[in-house]
């Protein structure tokens, strides 16, 4: 009974572990700054000029 509840303990550590490892390779490879350079947010004072004009 003492190996099956090592068992089950040693893989749920190894799947946390490895979850832990795909989100911090996920993480690292997405860059957050891409977004806001590819499509900007537009800001409210530059609608307002291009009304104006």
């Amino acid at each position: 009974m003492l190996n099956w509840w090592l068992t089950t303990l040693s893989l749920v550590g190894f799947l946390v572990i490895l979850i832990g490892l795909v989100l911090f390779a996920l993480k690292r490879a997405v860059n957050t700054e891409d977004p806001h350079r590819i499509d900007p947010i537009p800001i409210e004072n530059d609608d307002t000029e291009k009304k104006k004009e």
